[in-house]
C-alpha cells in the first residue's frame, strides 16, 4: 500500500499543490517555514481524518479563506482508491472515499496505517499523562476499530457524567437511579478499554526494548509500566468509593480517562532521570516498535513520515534509522530537511532505493 499522488487546496500556508509521489522515499527540503511539515501533516489528515499538529479543522485553513480540500490516491494491492477531506467554515467536515461519503469517521482509522516521527515527540516524555494515553490509544484504535468505538463511547458518557455531577451540584439535587445508569454504561465501555490496554502492552513492550537495546546500544533496562486503579479494584468498587468525591468536584475522579502509561529507566521515571540520548533513544524505540506492531497486525508496511530528523537525532541513532531504510525495513516513507545536498548525499548511497527529491518554496512543491 503507497499513496501515488497527494494535492490540497487552501490548506495552511498553500494555495494549491500537487504531487505526484514515489513508491519508496519522497524527500522534501526547503527552509524553516515554507511548508515542509504542512506536507506530512496533510498525509497525516488522510490516514487520522484530523491534523497531527491542530485539531481545530477550522485553523487549518489558508488564512482569509473559508475552506480546505486534501485528496490522496492510493494504491492499495491493485486497487486504486481515493481519499477526500473537506472542510468549510460552519459546515461538517466531509470525508470521502471512493466518492462515498463516511458516516463515521472512526470507520476509516486504520485503513492507512501511519506512524509519524517529530521534534514534538519529546512531549510524550515531558507532558502529562493525556500525552501518553493518545499515544497508546492511537497505536491500538488503528488496529481494532472495536477498542476505538468502545473508546469514544466511553468518552460520551463521561462527558454526559461530568455534565450530570455538575449539575447535581449546582441544583443541589441528587439521582441516584440516573447516576447507577451512568455508572453502568461508563463501565460497559470503560473495562474493554482496560483490558485490551493491558494486554496490548504486555506484547508492545517486548518489541519496544528490542529497539531500545539497538538504537542505544546499551543494556540499560527500561519498561513501560500501565498504572490504572483497575489493577487493584474493580470499576464498580471505585464508582461506589468515589461517589461522594465526584460530587464535590463535579467530575468523574476514577476511570481509565485517569489512567497513566509510566516510562521507566533503571526502574526509575525517565522524565526525572533519563539522559537527552536515554529520552532521543526511548522516543525513537517507541515509534519503531510502533511500526513494527502495525506491520505485524495490518500485513501491510505503514507510512512512515519523518520530519526534521537530521536536525534533531545525533549520528548514533540517525544511522542506526538510515541502515533500517537501506534494509528495506520501511515501506513508503515521507521526510523533510532544511538541506536538499544532506538528503542526495544520504540517499544517493542507497541504489536500490527509489527517491523523489522535492524542493518547498514560496508555497509551491516541484520536483528536482
Amino acid at each position: 500500500m503507497h499513496l501515488q499522488s497527494l494535492q490540497f487546496t487552501q490548506f495552511k500556508n498553500y494555495d494549491s499543490a500537487k504531487v505526484i509521489l514515489s513508491g519508496g522515499v519522497n524527500c522534501f527540503s526547503g527552509n524553516n517555514g515554507a511548508g515542509k511539515t504542512n506536507i506530512l501533516d496533510a498525509i497525516y489528515y488522510l490516514s487520522f481524518t484530523k491534523s497531527f499538529f491542530n485539531a481545530v479543522d477550522q485553523q487549518n485553513i489558508l488564512h482569509g479563506k473559508d475552506f480546505f480540500t486534501i485528496e490522496g490516491n492510493f494504491l492499495n494491492g491493485e486497487l486504486q482508491e481515493k481519499v477526500r477531506i473537506a472542510f468549510e467554515r460552519g459546515e461538517k467536515k466531509s470525508v470521502k472515499v471512493n466518492n462515498n461519503e463516511l458516516k463515521k469517521f472512526s470507520e476509516h482509522i486504520g485503513s492507512y496505517p501511519l506512524v509519524i516521527i517529530t521534534p514534538n515527540d519529546i512531549m510524550l516524555i515531558l507532558e502529562g499523562s493525556e500525552e501518553r494515553r493518545k499515544f497508546l490509544d492511537g497505536m491500538i484504535a488503528q488496529t481494532d476499530k472495536i477498542y476505538l468505538n468502545d473508546l469514544l463511547y466511553y468518552n460520551r458518557v463521561l462527558e454526559q457524567r461530568n455534565k450530570q455531577l455538575k449539575l447535581f451540584y449546582e441544583m443541589s439535587f441528587f439521582d441516584i437511579t440516573l447516576l447507577e445508569s451512568l455508572n453502568e454504561q461508563l463501565i460497559r465501555f470503560g473495562k474493554p478499554v482496560f483490558d485490551k490496554r493491558k494486554k496490548f502492552l504486555e506484547e508492545f513492550v517486548k518489541v519496544f526494548r528490542k529497539y531500545y537495546l539497538d538504537i542505544s546500544s546499551s543494556s540499560e533496562e527500561v519498561q513501560l509500566q500501565y498504572v490504572s486503579d483497575l489493577n487493584e479494584k474493580t470499576f464498580e468498587n471505585l464508582l461506589d468509593e468515589f461517589e461522594n468525591a465526584d460530587l464535590a468536584a463535579q467530575r468523574t475522579t476514577k476511570g481509565v480517562h485517569k489512567d497513566e502509561l509510566e516510562f521507566l529507566i533503571g526502574g526509575f521515571p525517565l522524565k526525572k532521570f533519563g539522559s537527552q540520548g536515554q529520552q532521543k533513544s526511548f522516543i525513537i524505540a517507541l515509534k519503531l516498535a510502533q511500526f513494527e506492531y502495525l506491520k505485524q497486525q495490518t500485513g501491510i508496511k505503514p507510512m512512515l513520515l519523518l520530519d526534521d530528523i537530521f536536525e534533531k537525532l545525533d549520528d548514533q541513532r540517525l544511522n542506526i534509522l538510515l541502515s533500517m531504510m537501506a534494509h528495506d525495513a520501511f515501506g513508503q516513507i515521507f521526510i523533510t530537511d532544511t538541506h536538499p545536498e544532506r538528503l542526495k548525499s544520504v540517499f544517493n548511497k542507497m541504489e536500490k532505493m527509489d527517491v523523489k527529491y522535492f524542493s518547498v518554496k514560496d508555497q509551491t512543491i516541484s520536483e528536482i
